[in-house]
């Protein structure tokens, strides 16, 4: 049977590009709900360019009960991508109820409509924030869990009731936890857009460049090789193909998986930095701060078990990432 398979904040960074890699990779069928508040409506054009075909999409929060179970029905979905959350490490420190309502409640809620519908299949955005401090880096899925801060919270509850609703209901569910995407797409039309809040490190390098200031780097002092923050990157086009792997792994197999998603390389943020400049020739003036609430001094990810149970490989390494990165930034902003 063929799928129709709902795809939440489908036009975000993740989103977008999982949204493009079913269109031309996959005979199922996609419908996007995005609520449009990080992303942006032109997207869905692009999107529709670069598969040559149109696309199902309704401005739908999915914390919407009524909303999103008219979607679960009309279009008769047999499983869903939830990506749509709210993102930020710094930003859930501020305001931590947004984050609650935001990623929990609405999860609550979309499992509320997918059981009405008899929606049988879920697969979970979830995070590496979800890892404990404590752990011995790389990190396996049975790894110490904890949080941080209230987003890490947030991804690791959502990752909680999932597990329930599987013991529960029967629902099939997959759990990716993922490292730190970067890239876009390569020719450089689809990518992540520089918006103002933007925490994540590759959009505040880039507004960096764009605003001819220093990159600020939190936290020189780590017990690391040069003191910065390790972390485990991976090409958004490959965190992408992850999602379609553990799709066709759930058409097939009954359960509750979890899997780490990355290089499963180490890779400090000043290395990450000089490896932009060099990759694309361009000078970045760096600034030490202060350490960030909230981060962690390593992390990153042992991904031998997403390897073994899937034929899926990373395709991207980190100088893939910064070219296309800048790319797309190239292309849309200015050099």
């Amino acid at each position: 049977m063929k799928s129709n398979i709902l795809i939440t904040g489908g036009l975000g960074f993740i989103g977008s590009h999982t949204v493009l890699n079913f269109l031309l990779n996959s005979d199922s069928q996609i419908i996007i709900v995005d609520n449009l508040s990080n992303s942006e409506i032109s997207t869905l054009a692009i999107l529709e360019s670069l598969a040559q075909q149109k696309v199902k999409y309704y401005q739908v929060d999915v914390g919407d009960y009524d909303q999103i179970k008219a979607v679960l029905q009309k279009e008769e979905i047999t499983s869903v991508i939830h990506f749509a959350a709210a993102k930020s490490v710094s930003d859930s420190i501020k305001h931590p109820q947004f984050y609650y309502q935001n990623n929990i409640t609405a999860l609550l809620v979309l499992l509320q409509a997918m059981q009405e519908c008899e929606v049988k299949q879920f697969i979970f955005s979830s995070s590496a924030t979800v890892y404990h401090q404590s752990n011995i880096f790389p990190v396996t899925e049975e790894s110490q869990l904890g949080y941080l801060n209230p987003y890490g919270q947030t991804k690791l509850i959502g990752e909680d009731i999932l597990m329930r609703e599987h013991l529960q209901t029967g629902l099939n569910v997959g759990i990716l936890r993922y490292f730190n995407p970067l890239g876009n797409e390569s020719s450089g039309r689809l990518g992540e857009r520089l918006s103002t809040g933007a925490t994540n490190i590759m959009p505040m390098l880039l507004k960096a460049i764009q605003n001819q200031k220093a990159f600020c780097i939190y936290g020189h002092d780590y017990s690391t090789q040069d003191g910065t923050p390790i972390r485990d990157y991976i090409h958004v086009e490959d965190l992408a193909s992850a999602h379609r792997a553990m799709s066709e792994h759930l058409n097939q197999h009954h359960g509750c998986f979890i899997f780490n998603v990355g290089l499963g390389v180490g890779v400090s943020v000043l290395e990450l930095v000089n490896r932009f400049s060099q990759v694309n020739n361009i000078a970045i003036p760096i600034e030490f701060k202060q350490r960030r609430l909230g981060d962690l001094p390593i992390c990153f990810a042992d991904t031998q078990k997403i390897q073994q149970h899937f034929t899926w490989r990373p395709q991207y390494n980190l100088n893939d990432m910064c070219r296309d990165a800048f790319t797309f930034f190239k292309n849309n902003y200015g050099s």
